[in-house]
Parts: structure tokens; sequence; C-alpha cells
């Protein structure tokens, strides 16, 4: 046009732009210059050193995965290949109240170079940590350079660690160390506060105890995501604890994978009862509130999650003792009607793997394979590998993945509800995980657009791109991020939706999506006709307090 006169680096030329916010669609060529959005419109007679033809395909904003859990590997890790092959630009990590389980703490050979200089609390092994451990995570992240961008929220279950808290009750010297850690992950940007409260060590922990911590989140004017203490009989109650917290600090707050595993001795209802409470509060009392989920009908939970609390009270050496003893291992198998409450009933097959990392054999194998090799009861297969654990930080890395939720349901909630952002609940992963990787981490975002976009067409694709678009970028506080529009930073994807493939199963996981023609993070292509460019430019993104 005759009137834009500047030189754009980057011209996307007669694409068809989704921008994010939820608007129809539309044809315009865009101009990104440096890290930014310049111009969108007709760039007719403008040139570029990068030119990308878009024609027949999608320019949207990069997608933001508003939960994963990447922050465990990225200091080894720190390409994302796994994610930005799917079109994910900004991952939300430290959810579930974890936030220091560091992949290169157990495997220190595995730290990637670029980081070093900068000790954290993922690096370093604990149990105490020194004062700015917290803070430095995000320095040692900036100075790594990632493949997309990070938000960071502070884990509830690693201030409990951190402090050594294991019990329901705390002294207040032991919250002041779980104070001072949060206000110094809150001073250095972290964007929130989450708890994980149906897993170790935060289960125990009384709604006073969080409801105090989320107070000093709110001085920063931050987030507070929650996995809550119940997604089965007592969702209701733990929907309303989690209402509670919102309602005396004012936080934004997010629902982690709100939704109810069928058969699981939950009515179906509970779920809708559940969405509804959430709707009555941004309604009626004006909270910010969101619920995520993944899209899929498998999922990943923690195996530890299954086990009752009283088993290891006094420490999992006394655990694996009473899972070795006959009698001991009977009054556990009586005692596994939590989480997963389906295996209770003898759904077995609903288990589709185990993986522990102490056994990476185990991890390769299907569930069903390794009860017929053992000749045992599925519970007792079950409880082998968890008493194959040597430590309780072992026992907690076990995961499980189960056939969990139904397709109607999900489309009724998930997909079609707009209080649902979409998440991965993922990990940055690479080829070289092996069969131990998590299946999600290779397909869960891309899942959502080839489900139910284009093969099913539940959802339309503008209304699928502000899902992880402008509502995760507001809820977030991500600012300039989500949407397309001139002046917003070049998070953008370019993709066919009729070429998007999957190519990770269960049984064989390590594969990365294909379809992605261009994804460009702060105006640098990452992916460039298909291909990984190895280029870093991923930043982390700090909610600083206002002077």
């Amino acid at each position: 046009m005759a009137f834009y006169r500047r030189k754009p680096d980057i011209i996307i030329r007669g694409g068809t732009v989704v921008d994010g916010t939820g608007k129809l669609p539309y044809y315009a060529d865009v101009a990104v210059i440096g890290d930014k959005i310049d111009y969108i419109g007709d760039l007719t007679g403008v040139t570029a050193p990068l030119e990308i033809d878009a024609h027949h395909k999608y320019v949207t904003p990069g997608f933001i995965d508003c939960h994963s859990h990447s922050d465990r590997a990225l200091f080894s890790r720190p390409e994302f290949q796994n994610a930005i092959r799917q079109g994910v630009t900004t991952e939300i990590v430290g959810n579930c109240g974890f936030s220091m389980r560091g992949y290169t703490k157990q495997n220190p050979e595995t730290a990637h170079p670029d980081g070093d200089g900068i000790d954290c609390v993922y690096t370093l092994p604990g149990p105490t940590y020194p004062k700015g451990s917290v803070a430095a995570a995000l320095d040692k992240a900036e100075k790594l350079g990632t493949g997309v961008n990070t938000a960071w929220l502070c884990g509830h279950n690693d201030l409990r660690v951190m402090a050594g808290l294991t019990t329901r009750d705390y002294t207040e010297e032991q919250f002041q160390i779980m104070a001072d850690f949060l206000r110094e992950a809150m001073e250095a940007g972290f964007i929130g506060f989450s708890t994980g409260l149906e897993f170790v060590p935060g289960s125990v922990s009384r709604p006073e105890e969080v409801e105090r911590l989320a107070m000093i989140a709110a001085e920063y004017d931050a987030n507070y995501s929650t996995h809550m203490r119940d997604e089965g009989y007592y969702v209701l109650e733990a929907v309303n604890e989690f209402l509670n917290v919102i309602r005396k600090t004012g936080l934004r707050g997010t629902v982690s994978h709100l939704n109810v595993k069928y058969d699981n001795g939950v009515p179906d209802e509970y779920l809708f009862k559940g969405m509804q409470m959430l709707k009555d509060a941004r309604e009626i009392e004006h909270l910010n509130v969101y619920a995520d989920m993944l899209p899929t009908l498998f999922a990943t939970g923690g195996a530890m999650a299954m086990l009752p609390s009283w088993l290891y009270a006094d420490g999992w050496d006394k655990a694996r003792e009473i899972l070795a003893d006959p009698a001991g291992r009977s009054r556990v198998k009586n005692d596994l009607d939590r989480y997963w409450r389906f295996l209770a009933k003898g759904q077995w097959d609903r288990l589709l793997f185990i993986k522990p990392g102490h056994d990476p054999e185990i991890a390769k194998m299907p569930f069903s394979k390794l009860v017929e090799q053992s000749g045992k009861e599925p519970a007792d297969v079950f409880l082998d590998v968890m008493m194959g654990a040597k430590t309780m930080e072992e026992a907690n890395a076990v995961s499980i993945q189960g056939t969990v939720f139904f397709e109607e349901i999900m489309v009724d909630s998930v997909v079609k509800d707009p209080i649902y952002m979409w998440q991965t609940d993922s990990t940055v992963s690479d080829l070289s995980a092996g069969d131990k990787a998590n299946v999600l981490n290779y397909i869960s975002m891309i899942y959502f657009f080839i489900r139910y976009v284009r093969d099913l067409g539940v959802i339309s694709i503008q209304d699928a791109v502000k899902k992880v678009g402008s509502v995760p970028a507001q809820h977030f506080m991500l600012e300039g991020r989500g949407v397309l529009e001139a002046g917003k930073y070049a998070d953008i994807n370019v993709f066919d939706i009729h070429a998007l493939k999957m190519n990770a199963t269960p049984e064989d996981p390590c594969h990365y999506s294909e379809g992605m023609d261009y994804v460009i993070v702060n105006g640098v292509p990452v992916i460039a006709k298909g291909e990984y460019t190895g280029k870093r430019p991923g930043r982390v993104l700090r909610h600083l307090p206002k002077e």
C-alpha cells in the first residue's frame, strides 16, 4: 500500500487471520518488525527479507498453554520442540503446587550449558534452599533462552517442602519460611501461586494455610491456580474451597483440569454443578475465575494420589515395609478408593500405563501386559511398582495414564463452554525421552484443533483460538500476547488445519506432531517451512510489582 512506507522484517501474505479475540476470520497481510506486529492489512507492493505465503492457511496468535509442567525439565531441554511444533509459543508453568521438581536436580549431567553460573531450586539438591534460590529460577531460564515464552507460578507443595512441613499443622516459623519464599517469587516476577491439594504434602494442609499464603500473592495482583483437594465425590466442596480463596483475596483464579471422570463414583451432573458455581461467581460476585482442561479422553495422574496417607505418614521406608507385609498390603488394597476410584472398583483395564522413573522398562509396557506377565492381581502389580520406589521423591514421580473421560461430556463442557481455557498438562520433552515419555507432551494442544475443530466441527476456529489466545493472555496478565494486532508481540502461527497430524501414541510416544508451517516467537521463526530452526527466542514473562 502506498501509505505503508516502513520496511518490515517479515511479511505474511494472503492468510486467513484469526486474531485470537473471537472475531470472525478475515483475509489480510501481516507485517512484523523486530519482535512486534507492525501492520495488518494490504501490503501489496511492500517487500521484506522473509515473505511467507499464507494463502489457504490460517494465521493465528501463538497458542498459550495455560497449564503445563515444563519447568521440570526446561533447564535440560530448553528447545521445547514438542510444544513449538504444536504451535505453542507461551506456557504457564509451575502448576499443581509443584514448581521445583527439577529433572536436572536428579540428572545434573543433562543440564544445558547455556544456563551455567546460576543455581536455583530446580538444580540445587536440597533439602534446604538459600534465600534467592526461588527468584534465581527466572534468571537461569532467562540466561538459558527457551524455545517458547514462560510465565511462572510458585507452588504450595514445594513451599511446604522448603519449610520442612509434612503435617496438617504448622508452626509460625514454618509459615514464615513459606511466606518469605513466596514473597521472593512474587518480587522476582512470578505471576502467581499454585496449589496441588490432592497431592503430598499439600493434601494435609488446612484451607486457612492456603488462604494466608494466597493473601501474600494478592499483594502483587497475582493469579491463583489450583488442582483442587478432590476431583471426585467432593468436587463441589472443593470448588467452594477454591472460591473462598478468591473471595477472601481478590486474586484471579483458575481451577485446573476441571472435569469428572466417568464411572468414578461421582454423578455426571456434579461437573455441570461445579461449572455453574464458577459462572455464578463470575456473573453475580464478579470474581475473575476460569477453569482449564486437557483435550484427550485419557489422562495422566500421580500414582501417589491413589495411596492412603496413613501408609507413608511415618516415611517412605515404613511404607515399603507395610507393602512388603501381606497383612499391611491387604489393608492398603482395601483403602485405594480415592483419586481414580474406578480402579478400586476393579476397572484396571482403564489403567493404560504406569510410568516409574526408577524402572524405565516398566514404563515401556502396557499395564495389561505387566499384569499378564506377573500372574498377579492388578492391584498387586500396581503396589509392586510403588514399592520399588526407594525414596518418597521417586514414589512421587510415578505417573499413571488411563482412560478417564467421556467425549460427549468433554464437548459439552471443555470444548463449547467459554469458562474453559485449553491446557496440555504436559512437560517439555524431546525424542531422547524414550518410551517413558508422556504422549500428552507431543499431542495435547494440536489434538484440540484436529479433533474438535477440524474433524468434529463442534467449535469454530475463532472460538478455539480465543481459548488459547486473548482469554489466557488477559487472565494471566501476559501483556501484548494472545492477539494479532499492530503493536503486539509477534508470536504467530501459520498453518493449514488439514495438514495437522499427530504421530505419537501411548505405546510409542516420542514422535513430534506435524503441520505447522511457521511458528514465530517474538518475531523469530522457530518453525520455518515445517522445520525446526534451532532458535530459542522465548522470554520469561515477569509480572513485576507496580511502582
